[in-house]
């Protein structure tokens, strides 16, 4: 995914995938996505996607092997990213979707 600001555009790359650690189905799951211009990270915003989310965007996500369940937890944070990118917001944060 990509994000553009200030007419550069930035790659939006997340890495692997940590979920909470429970007895029962996870409730949060964790990763960062690297914002990066040409071959350089100029930022890393570190998100944390809740069950909530996941269960309002495609319910059976939620009991889906990675496959599945990892696309929709990417698409919630890019989208919250790609906000942040799009008003010049390039540093590292904590992003909750």
């Amino acid at each position: 995914m990509t994000a553009e600001h200030d007419g550069t555009t930035y790659r939006l790359v997340a890495d692997g995938v940590r979920s909470s650690l429970s007895d029962g189905p996870p409730m949060l799951w964790g990763f960062e996505v690297r914002v990066i211009d040409g071959d350089r990270t100029v930022g890393v915003k570190t998100c944390f996607v809740s069950r909530v989310s996941v269960q309002a965007r495609n319910p059976e996500a939620l009991d889906a092997p990675g496959e599945i369940l990892y696309p929709v937890l990417h698409e919630l944070a890019y989208e919250k990213v790609a906000a942040a990118v799009r008003e010049g917001d390039l540093g590292d944060e904590l992003v909750f979707a």
